[in-house]
């Protein structure tokens, strides 16, 4: 079961409207009784009740289809096939092998949801647009326009070119061709430079999860920082620009500790790391518990975890045995996380003690085999597998980062910025910087973040052959395919080539 749906900490996580229709005959009296944007969105309730659908689409980054393609296509995640568990007609494979086709149900999805996010943005945007341009008005223009860029980063990640639609009803009769990368990269860039203006620094723990400024430069800056692929043309000046625009703002920070960053007592405006999150509750429909349910063992917490996803071995094994964060990583014995067992030794569905492997097979792995990943704390507050547990699209770390990856590639400068987030990791420092070390540090720091497929790509690894998938990819593996379903659909489409 995935889940779409995210609840934005603002002082209204949800509205309602009457609509009460009255008998008056007078066809020219003002219709007070209807809900238009000219009298609706006045208060920052009724303007939080109509963005919040598209920040719903926001949830597609923490687990789905879409989250899928961009980790398990990776180096760093894998969904072995464990006797008659998680084989699902091979379609886990695919992803891990590069063997993915047009009809792939992931492939798919990692299109048309990006696309549901843009529609609702364009369908709000609209309404915004013939409203009172209030300063409130626009903040929430800006904030969703924002919105719709993030999407377009996705889709442009994923596919390289695809129609760019802004309009909140578009023409059966005539539906819109690709766009090229480069137009696709020049809106996206177009887009948060006619928001930035608008955007509020911060909205206090009243407005926890909604788009900043900093939000904005940090998508800004990654957009940029992959520039050379999207486009090729590198544009290290503007990612270091937007990267030193976040960290100029004084309002962000590194936790101190890897523990501290993914802390339960740490969500909300505490965590000074939190650029963007999906923020949610321990229910139905705006939860967060995917993540645990899908790696962990069946018998590590009362929800039944689901016992899928591991770390591939080679990743694990780049690891530094001091780096603090492989506490995040599950290996050998393993014990009860939750309920009233918590803290004894587990145990497998044999009865035996349940060990975790680090060296596994993709195709015969056991319920015992790959390393697990527990990141994201378990909320004590957990309800059945509903998790209230954040999940952030942008880090402070990821700026650091990024900042040290454009000056390295400018100047051959970074290290001091790389060395902040090596050294939070229990790490000494580095006495150089080079573009490996870099791209380790990311992996190492943003392990099932989603931003490892981009970086492999970015640092020419993803074609790359491994223990799990043996064979090299061919370079046109480097964009998803259209969907057959939407080439179906719509004759303007070109397909990738290759496919």
């Amino acid at each position: 079961m995935l889940k779409y749906n995210m609840v934005m900490r603002f002082s209204a996580l949800s509205f309602f409207v009457l609509l009460v229709s009255g008998s008056c005959t007078d066809l020219t009296e003002s219709p007070y009784d209807l809900v238009t944007p000219d009298n609706f969105y006045g208060t920052e309730a009724e303007l939080t009740a109509a963005v919040v659908p598209v920040y719903n689409s926001l949830a597609l980054a923490d687990f789905s289809n879409f989250a899928h393609l961009r980790e398990v296509s990776s180096d760093e995640l894998v969904v072995p096939t464990r006797g008659g568990d998680w084989d699902d007609g091979g379609v886990w494979r695919e992803l891990q092998l590069h063997t993915w086709t047009v009809t792939s149900g992931f492939v798919s999805n990692g299109w048309s949801d990006p696309y549901g996010g843009i529609a609702r943005a364009n369908s709000t945007l609209d309404n915004l647009g013939r409203a009172e341009q209030t300063t409130l008005v626009k903040t929430y223009t800006a904030e969703v326009k924002v919105l719709r860029a993030l999407f377009y980063w996705w889709l442009l990640d994923l596919f390289g070119g695809v129609p760019i639609v802004t309009a909140a009803e578009t023409d059966l009769d005539n539906p819109p061709a690709r766009n090229t990368a480069t137009e696709v990269f020049d809106f996206i860039v177009a887009q948060i430079a006619e928001a930035l203006p608008d955007l509020e620094a911060t909205h206090g723990a009243a407005g926890y999860g909604r788009v900043t400024t900093g939000a904005a430069n940090t998508l800004l800056a990654t957009v940029n920082l992959n520039a050379g692929v999207y486009t090729g043309t590198a544009k290290w000046t503007e990612t270091l620009a937007a990267a030193n625009a976040v960290i100029s703002s004084g309002l962000y920070d590194l936790m101190p500790t890897v523990e501290d960053v993914f802390s339960f007592a740490n969500e909300g405006v505490a965590n000074t790391e939190y650029i963007l999150v999906t923020a949610t509750l321990p229910l139905d429909g705006v939860s967060s518990g995917e993540r645990h349910q899908a790696s962990l063992h069946y018998n590590q917490l009362p929800s039944s975890p689901w016992n899928g996803f591991s770390v591939l071995t080679d990743f694990y094994n780049e690891y530094d045995s001091a780096d603090d964060r492989l506490d995040q990583i599950l290996v050998g014995q393993q014990y009860v996380l939750g309920g009233a067992a918590v803290g004894d030794s587990a145990l497998d569905r044999d009865g035996a003690p349940l060990i975790f492997q680090v060296t596994f097979n993709l195709l015969t792995a056991t319920e015992r085999d790959g390393p697990r990943i527990l990141k994201w704390p378990i909320d004590p507050n957990q309800s059945g597998w509903f998790s209230g547990v954040d999940f952030a699209i942008f880090r402070y770390s990821h700026v650091l980062l990024m900042k040290a990856e454009a000056e390295f590639n400018l100047s051959g400068g970074g290290l001091a910025s790389l060395n902040l987030v090596h050294e939070r990791a229990g790490l000494p420092a580095l006495s150089a910087i080079t573009s490996k070390a870099i791209y380790d540090e990311r992996g190492f720091e943003f392990l099932w973040e989603g931003f490892r497929r981009m970086d492999q790509i970015r640092h020419g690894t993803f074609l790359d052959a491994y223990t799990l998938k043996p064979d090299v990819t061919d370079a046109f593996r480097l964009l998803f395919p259209i969907p057959q379903s939407q080439l179906d659909a719509n004759p303007s489409l070109v397909q990738n080539p290759g496919y």
